[in-house]
């Protein structure tokens, strides 16, 4: 089963992942990348109000095969 590798790029931090999973679909490799967003999300500052996150998927071989991407902006509407 090949094993796919999931680098996250929060904000100004980069990690690479050097361990991967096994997926045998490439539904697989969506799925675990855009169910990791979240998760990853809930260790942002609230003070932070302009923030993205990036879920990149690269096969064994190196090359990037999928990317998910959570963005989240919080903006005062009006005069407050």
């Amino acid at each position: 089963m090949p094993r796919y590798f999931f680098d996250i790029q929060d904000h100004e931090r980069f990690s690479e992942d050097d361990t991967g999973i096994e997926c045998g679909r490439l539904d697989a490799v969506r799925d675990t990348a855009v169910e990791a967003l979240p998760d990853i999300a809930k260790s942002v500052s609230p003070a932070c109000d302009h923030h993205t996150i990036t879920d990149t998927a690269r096969c064994e071989t190196g090359e990037k095969v999928f990317r998910a991407t959570m963005k989240m902006d919080a903006d005062w509407l009006g005069k407050v």
